[in-house]
């Protein structure tokens, strides 16, 4: 979106990996000595919550400050729980649309644009919509926070949606769109998740559809910002060289006035996720070298299946390792070039999926291969104790370095406020570090193995029929075991 030399942050599109917080393999190789003296897990959470300052407005907004003075940075960011999960097949692409609007609508001083104003605040700026979450940010030099504490609050207190702007911001919209669209690997994503869905598809789809873009109006805007843009729906956080204590002081004088309203979950809840009753495949075509392979389950909800998550995201590290049998089946066989099963917190039911490339000489035998190791994860002897003791240190070393990096730290606590709660993270790796081979077999048990699935292709024309007979003979396969 609009932005002045923003860092990367979360986007539309390829999914979000929220599983185990990874440092650069360099750094790992350098640290993970460092993790055999690290404090025991119990001790995380103390440490997170040792930096962690937290306080409610009596209007209910939520706000978080994260303390860290080793250089003169801050981020400062509201976070609203909404996102594709409020939306129905005639407002897909709404609530991404207001990420434009807020920024195109603000009015500063002397008529000032946001732009301009985070220009003279030396400040970056975005904005990034997921499943369940909408965030508004600024990174700027600590000595500027109040003011773009200032600022954020004005434009979330003070929206204009103006015809004119939204005329300009919702083709912005959809030239984002289009440019995802262009895509090969987004465009197997999209068709993937179309299918894994179904008729609850508008709920996860981020960027949106072109006809409700087309459609919606300033009225209808209105009425979507006043129902979940509610002090009592959102948070403040702010991260970074900071002083909680004029932080607390500078939300409670921009936000405090703010009104609390209802509960928009209350008259308006999530519906539940229809669920997923068989087996389907599909074949996307694109200007590609090599085959992508991508399969989705539908996984746990952090809502209803806490325990399952903290399984999900071991799992998915202890793969990862070059050393596991995983990675030597797969990748170092030659049968994949890569492979990986990632799963994403949600908490309205999170996808579980493997990506994986290969060719088209190797696709028969990759997905035999791939079947088979699947159907393996399921058994609690598959998994090597000292692998998750391994894995365990390796996080304390991962969430060292990230919490270093405090002025980026916004990001990561407004998604876990959004999912699961503050909570859910503070104890995360503590959490995760008592997964149990049987807690990882349960899992793959509940969600995986014998569980309906979508798998998709993204090869090149001349070699589409071939990959979707193959495709088929999978699904074949899997429904005779």
């Amino acid at each position: 979106m609009m932005s002045t030399a923003s860092p990367e942050r979360r986007r539309d599109g390829l999914p979000v990996r929220r599983s185990p917080h990874a440092a650069p393999l360099s750094v790992l190789l350098v640290a993970l000595a460092l993790a055999l003296a690290a404090p025991p897990a119990a001790a995380q959470h103390f440490d997170l919550e040792r930096i962690t300052h937290q306080t409610t407005l009596d209007n209910g907004m939520q706000v978080i400050v994260v303390e860290n003075h080793n250089v003169p940075l801050a981020t400062v960011e509201v976070a609203v729980k909404t996102g594709a999960m409020v939306q129905d097949s005639s407002d897909q692409g709404v609530p991404h649309l207001f990420e434009h609007m807020l920024f195109s609508g603000y009015h500063g001083f002397d008529n000032a644009n946001f732009g301009q104003e985070a220009t003279a605040l030396h400040a970056a700026y975005n904005g990034t919509t997921s499943e369940e979450l909408v965030t508004y940010y600024l990174q700027a030099p600590s000595r500027n926070v109040e003011k773009a504490i200032g600022m954020l609050a004005q434009m979330i207190r003070e929206p204009h949606f103006e015809p004119n702007d939204l005329n300009k911001e919702r083709f912005v919209v959809l030239n984002e769109m289009g440019r995802d669209l262009s895509d090969p690997r987004f465009a197997l994503h999209r068709s993937v998740s179309r299918l894994l869905w179904g008729a609850g598809w508008s709920r996860k789809n981020t960027i949106g559809e072109q006809l409700p873009l087309l459609a919606v109006t300033p009225k209808h805007l209105r009425e979507i910002f006043d129902r979940y843009y509610v002090p009592n729906n959102a948070a403040l956080l702010v991260t970074g060289d900071v002083d909680t204590t004029s932080v607390f002081a500078w939300a409670r004088s921009h936000f405090g006035g703010w009104k609390r309203k209802a509960d928009p979950y209350g008259a308006y809840p999530i519906p539940p996720m229809p669920p997923l009753d068989t087996a389907r495949a599909v074949t996307v075509i694109g200007d590609v070298p090599d085959i992508t392979i991508e399969v989705a389950w539908r996984g746990p909800s952090v809502t209803a299946d806490r325990s399952d998550t903290y399984a999900a995201d071991v799992l998915s590290q202890v793969l990862a390792d070059d050393q596991s049998e995983f990675q030597k089946r797969l990748v170092e066989s030659g049968m994949f070039q890569s492979a990986s099963l990632d799963y994403e917190t949600l908490a309205h039911v999170g996808p579980i999926e493997f990506i994986g490339t290969t060719t088209v000489d190797h696709l028969a035998a990759a997905l035999t291969v791939l079947q088979a190791e699947v159907s393996q994860l399921g058994n609690p002897d598959y998994y090597d104790p000292d692998a998750l003791r391994i894995a365990a240190k390796q996080r304390r070393v991962n969430q060292s370095f990230e919490v270093e990096q405090a002025a980026g730290m916004a990001s990561v606590y407004a998604d876990w406020w959004s999912v699961a709660g503050l909570p859910y993270y503070m104890t995360y790796g503590d959490s995760l570090s008592t997964r149990t081979p049987d807690d990882l077999a349960r899992y793959a048990q509940r969600y995986l193995g014998g569980h309906p699935f979508v798998i998709g292709a993204l090869t090149r024309r001349a070699d589409a029929e071939k990959v979707s007979v193959m495709l088929q003979q999978y699904l074949d396969m899997t429904e005779d075991r």
